[in-house]
C-alpha cells in the first residue's frame, strides 16, 4: 500500500527533464523528496541518483551529491551523467582539477554535449587558462542551435559558478 501511495505521488507530479534543472518546477527541496520516494521504490535506477545528486548540488548540498555519485561511478566509470556530475560539485567547490579529470572522461564518453562544454570552459577559467576556456565556450556557442541553447548556456554558468 505504501508504495503505491509513493508510486501515485510521482506519477501525479508534473515532470519534464531539462539539463541540471529538475524533474518539474517545483522547489528543489520537493523534488528531493520525489527522488527519494523513487529511489525508495528502485534503489538501484541510476538516472534518480543523479537526478537526485543534482537537486542536491542546485541546493548546496554538495557533500549529499558526492556520497551518491561516487558509488555509481565504482560500479560504472562511464558513467556520463555522474562524470559530468562530479566535474560541477568540483568546480563549486572550487577544486578545478579534480574537476577537469572527471570532465575530460566526460567528454571521452560522450563529446556532442552542450553543456559539458561550459563545464570545461569554467573549469579552463578557473585554471587561468583562458586560450582554453575561450576555445570551450566558443565550442559549446557553436554546437547552440536555438537562443533558448544560447540562454541555457548563461543560466548553466551562473548555475555552477553559483553567480
Amino acid at each position: 500500500m505504501k508504495k503505491a501511495i509513493l508510486a501515485l505521488i510521482i506519477i501525479v507530479l508534473p515532470v519534464s527533464a531539462l539539463a541540471h534543472g529538475g524533474i518539474s518546477k517545483l522547489p528543489d527541496s520537493v523534488q528531493i523528496l520525489q527522488y527519494k520516494m523513487k529511489l525508495y521504490m528502485n534503489a538501484d535506477d541510476v538516472d534518480t541518483i543523479n537526478n537526485l545528486a543534482m537537486a542536491y548540488f542546485r541546493t548546496n548540498q554538495l557533500e549529499e551529491a558526492k556520497k551518491l555519485l561516487l558509488p555509481v561511478l565504482e560500479k560504472d566509470a562511464n558513467n556520463f551523467n555522474s562524470l559530468d556530475g562530479m566535474g560541477i560539485i568540483l568546480l563549486r567547490e572550487g577544486k578545478a582539477g579534480e574537476a577537469l579529470e572527471y570532465l575530460l572522461k566526460a567528454r571521452g564518453v560522450n563529446d556532442k554535449d552542450l553543456l559539458l562544454q561550459v563545464h570545461l570552459a569554467i573549469a579552463h577559467e578557473q585554471l587561468n587558462q583562458k586560450d582554453l576556456a575561450e576555445n570551450e565556450m566558443k565550442k559549446a556557442k557553436s554546437m547552440a542551435a536555438t537562443p533558448e541553447e544560447q540562454a541555457l548556456i548563461e543560466k548553466e554558468i551562473k548555475l555552477i559558478t553559483n553567480s
